[in-house]
């Protein structure tokens, strides 16, 4: 069931879980991945799902619609990946744990790339990129980095995009009128 974003969505911080949490509709929320201890300081009280948000949401399910998740796992990586965008403190990249690879691409919000990890890739959906850098979301399950660090599914990494290969890129740029792609997605 692909869920409509709507003007009574709103992102809480939950004291108990120390997660954000997205309410939804009457009763339905979802916990989103990112906890505490990564969250910047925007989320305090209760924060509304703007235009903005619905427009990356739509967004992120375009560039998940080739790839084999089911419609319900799309909803959880595209609203993760939007909580992530909005709420994730900013990071130094974490390039070494990943293998070098020689591509001169240019990388945009929604592509999905793949980081090599000592010869096996590992996929990820970009939420931010410049020329040097990319903020990364882990898309598959916990990956092992090194003796003392891993990823869990929905965790970000920043990384020079160097590491990066492309595996498919969105089509459309994301509007500056965010409300005008809602309109167009919906």
């Amino acid at each position: 069931m692909l869920l409509e974003p709507s003007n009574k969505w709103y992102w809480q911080y939950d004291c108990a879980s120390q997660f954000i949490v997205i309410q939804l509709s009457d009763g339905l929320a979802m916990s989103c991945h990112l906890d505490k201890r990564n969250m910047n300081n925007l989320c305090k009280g209760r924060i509304n799902f703007c235009a903005e948000d619905s427009s990356y949401y739509y967004y992120f399910l375009e560039a998940l619609k080739d790839l084999d998740f089911s419609v319900p796992e799309k909803v959880q990586i595209a609203l993760n990946a939007v909580t992530n965008l909005r709420f994730q403190k900013v990071k130094m990249p974490q390039s070494w744990f990943f293998d070098y690879n020689d591509s001169d691409v240019s990388l945009s919000t929604g592509d999905i790339i793949s980081l090599s990890l000592k010869g096996n890739n590992v996929q990820f959906v970009v939420l931010e990129a410049d020329d040097r850098v990319s903020t990364c979301m882990l898309l598959e399950d916990t990956v092992q980095l090194s003796d003392s660090k891993s990823l869990a599914r929905f965790d970000v990494i920043r990384v020079m995009n160097d590491r990066v290969q492309l595996q498919n890129t969105v089509a459309k740029e994301l509007p500056d009128d965010s409300f005008s792609f809602v309109q167009i997605m919906a």
